[in-house]
């Protein structure tokens, strides 16, 4: 990661391993030219590491960018036979394309942003909700000549965030991956451990039936050199290895997709689960110490208070199959719209609450919520409408190694790290047991899901998963099965699902 200034304290400045630096450029391959024909920007050279590797490998017509002047006198004294400029990668414009743009960029959300940089991100990237590594790519694909090359690692975030659309339509629009490195949580960075890729990209007008080589790291416990060996072999070979899974995939087409490092899945027959089912979130409280109730405290409170107890299902709860337990809230709705209201008509809930008023007003409170209101009441008319169906209830980023979608008929909200389902038009056992199954796991992280070592099972991308159309005899068998495991909690019962399901599918 390299660096940008905020006032004299540089940010975002973490050293890429050399062993990391020798695989990017080892990845260069612009067959037209030979190495010291080659223009090549650093875009963001720090102290120096791929200008170093980029030196020992045979470039001489180098240029580095670096905006923290002390870093770029550092690599003007060690590398005066190349180019080092001083300047703001952001808003310099060279005079001439780059064969080779390489490096690490910076990684820094908006709001971490000194203002003038800010101002540069926003025109880039047309949101305040990025990271300042967004407008890196897009201004080092406007500096690459036409057959260049951009070869960076950057976090794995634009893939999938709403926000770099912009990014990922740059991209599309200007030519195509030809390589990705998914290197998911590996710690390559002292202090920093975001979920990284290296991205080869190639600036191409035309980039029908383009196929990228993806390669995934299997174990997070990677060193850098195992990471360079291995790359480069599975690179070579065409194949998967120890270290790595290899596979051709289709370049991305739609920016408006959530991008993944996982094979294609594809579902020929089906429904949304949109269409079958509603998908929710629950209320947040914002400051959960505050409405959480201990156990037994409900004993003391008058009539009007029990009222506003409600039970929530939150992550802890989600077994798998089942729910177990629930924990109970006080729900502040906007009835209460009033200070003096809270302590005349709620006097045991004031006392629990007033303690904790400058917590609960240095919140983010939206329009004109109170400071002892619930920051956002998302969805509460739908959880009661859906009072006596059976919910489904999933955490919402999940390190488990099987699915755990839980199932209630209780009148029970979600909490917010908590994501709720509703089958309306399909048996809601069938579908419990559809979304715990093996082929499900592996559909839904095609679709994007992976947040690291974690799944995310966000409104988005649940909304839209496809569910196949079996045979009713099939949703009758998945069902009878799932309501045996539930009532006997034998969950050996599950392998006998993803035996029918694998199939009915395969």
């Amino acid at each position: 990661m390299n660096s940008e200034t905020n006032g004299n304290q540089p940010i975002a400045f973490v050293e890429t391993p050399q062993s990391i630096s020798e695989l990017m450029v080892s990845l260069v391959d612009l067959k037209d030219k030979e190495k010291t024909e080659i223009s090549v920007l650093d875009a963001g050279c720090g102290k120096g590491v791929f200008l170093r590797v980029l030196a020992n490998s045979g470039y001489k017509n180098v240029t580095g960018v670096e905006y923290d002047e002390e870093l770029a006198k550092e690599c003007q004294r060690e590398f005066g036979h190349y180019k080092i400029i001083n300047k703001d990668f952001l808003n310099w414009e060279p005079k001439t394309g780059y064969d080779l743009i390489i490096g690490n960029p910076p990684y820094s959300h908006y709001n971490s942003l000194p203002s003038k940089i800010q101002k540069e991100v926003r025109e880039i990237v047309q949101s305040k909700e990025s990271d300042i590594y967004y407008a890196f790519i897009i201004k080092a694909i406007d500096f690459l000549k036409d057959g260049g090359q951009l070869i960076f690692i950057v976090p794995y975030g634009f893939f999938y965030n709403t926000y770099a659309k912009s990014v990922r339509e740059k991209i599309i629009s200007e030519g195509f991956f030809e390589t990705i490195i998914d290197l998911d949580e590996v710690r390559l960075f002292n202090g920093e451990n975001p979920e990284t890729v290296i991205i080869k990209f190639t600036k191409k007008a035309k980039t029908e039936n383009r196929t990228m080589n993806v390669l995934r790291i299997n174990y997070k416990n990677t060193s850098p050199s195992q990471i360079k060996q291995s790359a480069q072999d599975s690179i070579l070979k065409k194949r998967s290895n120890d270290i790595f899974t290899y596979f051709d995939k289709s370049m991305f087409e739609n920016s408006e997709d959530i991008w993944t490092t996982y094979p294609e899945i594809t579902i020929e027959k089906h429904v949304k689960l949109k269409e079958i089912a509603w998908i929710g979130v629950g209320p947040v409280s914002g400051y959960d110490e505050a409405f959480r109730l201990s156990t037994n405290e409900e004993d003391n409170y008058n009539d009007a208070e029990k009222k506003l107890v409600i039970d929530t299902i939150k992550a802890v709860n989600c077994v798998g199959y089942w729910t177990e337990g629930c924990t109970n809230y006080i729900l502040l709705d906007r009835t209460i719209d009033s200070e003096k209201k809270l302590v005349e008509c709620l006097p045991n809930i004031s006392k629990k609450i007033i303690k904790l008023k400058d917590e609960m007003k240095s919140r983010y409170l939206p329009g004109k919520i109170h400071w002892f209101q619930w920051q956002a009441l998302r969805n509460m008319n739908e959880y009661r409408v859906f009072a006596d169906r059976h919910k489904i209830f999933v955490p919402t980023l999940d390190r488990s190694k099987t699915n755990r979608f839980s199932m209630s008929e209780d009148f029970l909200y979600a909490s917010g790290d908590v994501l709720t389902i509703v089958p309306l038009n399909i048996d809601p056992h069938f579908l419990l047991g559809y979304l715990n199954s093996k082929f499900f796991r592996e559909y839904y992280f095609s679709a994007g899901a992976r947040r690291g070592h974690r799944t995310a099972y966000t409104q988005r991308i649940m909304s839209n998963i496809k569910i196949p159309v079996f045979p009713e005899r099939i949703i009758a068998e998945i069902s009878q099965i799932v309501k045996e495991l539930i009532k006997t909690k034998n969950l050996k019962l599950r392998i006998k699902i993803d035996e029918i399901i694998s199939k009915n599918l395969s």
